[in-house]
């Protein structure tokens, strides 16, 4: 029993003192949506980029940016930590949306 109340006492504090995840772009987990790179959106003008892209096979829609096509370094960091896909669009494609909501 002793050892199931150390394991809880453990686990509860180590989720407590956790940070929070952010991208690269500064979108904590669970915060709202600021129109950052690779933010959720439905159009163009939640976007400070100005470029709400819908990546339908994906099933997402964020905001991106241009790119160089196959090009990944011309893509800001997503918030997997690795570059963005620059795809034959030349659009940046991240792994998936910032965890952020509007």
């Amino acid at each position: 029993m002793w050892i199931v109340l150390a394991c809880c006492l453990f686990a509860a504090c180590t989720n407590s003192t956790s940070p929070a995840k952010t991208d690269a772009m500064g979108s904590g987990s669970g915060s709202a949506c600021t129109g950052a790179m690779y933010d959720p959106c439905t159009d163009n003008s939640q976007c400070t980029s100005m470029m709400c892209h819908t990546y339908a096979q994906s099933g997402f829609s964020v905001c991106t940016q241009t790119c160089t096509a196959g090009d990944n370094t011309t893509c800001p960091v997503d918030s997997s930590g690795n570059h963005a896909t620059c795809n034959n669009m030349s659009n940046c494609k991240p792994a998936a949306p910032n965890n952020c909501t509007r």
